[in-house]
């Protein structure tokens, strides 16, 4: 997928910026479909400032001129989007991806579609708990490695027989929104799947980490709050 973007800001210590002019991830040909109360949406990011959380070194993402976002909702519950940090992040999970992959959660299936180019990468198990969103998503990808399971991922941690080279969490862990608890939660996941699979490296989508998370690959630098991204947005550019 191509994008046209340019770097600016290099100092650890100041907010680094990623210009997106065009964007376009393998969901952006999704149809606007729906399988229970699993759908598909589609919307625009206005122009302004997004979080990168340190993916690929940047902070921040700025859109100069409206993009497509695809989301995958169910119910009312929004449980990705195709932007850039999503998008880039799965890739570069992805990338550090080794022999045979364990994959907790299946969302829009991004990081599916860059493991399946991945050649060191030979074979994908993917647990899906919920099976509206399997019906939905699995038919939109070129599955050629791939091996989806419908199983609740904590169950299926214990239960399978198979070993794995690599294992990829992009799941709520425990399901938590409180920011400290979740990251208790998180370094609990880890080590879960590190005791099932000593051998295997395990990443985490959300820690940002890159031990853990090898998309990130600085510490994130923000300009503090919302309200302070609300200014930065009303900034003309």
């Amino acid at each position: 997928m191509t994008t046209n973007r340019e770097e600016e800001g290099t100092s650890r210590h100041e907010p680094s910026f990623l210009k997106i002019y065009s964007w376009e991830t393998p969901a952006t040909k999704y149809p606007l479909s729906k399988n229970g109360k699993a759908r598909l949406a589609r919307s625009s990011y206005r122009r302004g400032f997004y979080i990168m959380e340190g993916v690929r070194g940047y902070d921040y993402f700025t859109v100069k001129k409206p993009i497509p976002v695809t989301s995958l909702l169910v119910g009312k519950d929004t449980w990705m989007v195709d932007d850039p940090l999503h998008w880039y992040g799965m890739q570069d999970l992805a990338k550090a991806a080794r022999g045979r992959v364990l994959v907790a959660g299946l969302g829009l299936g991004l990081v599916i579609h860059a493991l399946e180019t991945n050649k060191s990468v030979t074979n994908i198990d993917a647990v899906e708990i919920d099976m509206d969103v399997i019906n939905l998503i699995t038919p939109l990808i070129k599955m050629r490695k791939t091996n989806i399971i419908n199983d609740d991922f904590w169950r299926y941690l214990y239960k399978t027989e198979e070993t794995y080279d690599t294992c990829i969490l992009d799941i709520w862990v425990y399901g938590e929104s409180d920011r400290i608890r979740t990251g208790y939660n998180m370094l609990a996941a880890i080590g879960s799947v590190s005791t099932r699979f000593p051998s295997a490296k395990v990443y985490v989508w959300g820690i940002r980490d890159s031990k853990w998370n090898p998309a990130v690959t600085k510490a994130p630098c923000y300009l503090e709050t919302e309200r302070r991204i609300e200014k930065m947005n009303e900034v003309k550019f």
